[in-house]
């Protein structure tokens, strides 16, 4: 359960961001950059919702005693849409959207290859759950959830820089994005490999 709880308490800072982001489609709040957003709020909303949903909600997932229950397989039947229309929408974005202040065409290519790659990884996944292979299952659904929760990772790594007005450079940003979904996929693969 701890796990879950520190899962749940990462995935807090997109969440925040998003809640965020949608006061500002309403005149609430003024975020910086809200004109991207204004202008194409459809795939922003389906973005923040499915994204915070996915990321909070699976961080559930990894409770052995919910697991155990039937509660896993519903919530897994709802958090697997949820997690492709969230990197679909991400996709979308990156692709149509003008880039914001230090995106750089390398920044776009990792954000497309990581939000692919978790639709590949949760497709997999849900094979594997449908041949009642669960260990296999089990390690894809994890890979996409370390790449679906690297935005509350990024927010670390960049958070920092942003607080110091430091490495604000497209190489910096990208470094310090990256990071996130590395420090993610890493951890992922070492719990996976652990005894």
């Amino acid at each position: 359960m701890k796990v879950s709880i520190a899962l749940v308490v990462l995935s807090l800072i997109p969440m925040l961001g998003g809640t965020a982001r949608l006061l500002g489609f309403t005149g609430v709040t003024a975020i910086d950059g809200q004109e991207r957003f204004a202008a194409d709020p459809v795939p922003a909303v389906l973005h923040i919702v499915t994204a915070t949903s996915f990321a909070t909600l699976g961080a559930l997932q990894f409770a052995p005693r919910l697991r155990r229950r039937r509660w896993h397989r519903v919530a897994g039947r709802v958090l697997a849409p949820l997690g492709i229309i969230a990197s679909l929408s991400g996709i979308y974005m990156v692709a149509t959207w003008p880039p914001k202040l230090h995106d750089s065409a390398a920044l776009n290519a990792l954000r497309v290859t990581a939000a692919s790659a978790m639709v590949v990884f949760i497709v997999v996944s849900v094979v594997a759950a449908r041949r009642r292979d669960f260990d296999a299952h089990a390690r894809w659904m994890t890979r996409a959830y370390a790449l679906g929760a690297a935005a509350g990772t990024s927010a670390l790594t960049l958070g920092p820089a942003v607080l110091l007005n430091v490495l604000q450079t497209e190489a910096g940003v990208l470094v310090l994005n990256g990071a996130g979904w590395l420090i993610n996929v890493a951890v992922a693969e070492w719990a996976l490999r652990r005894p």
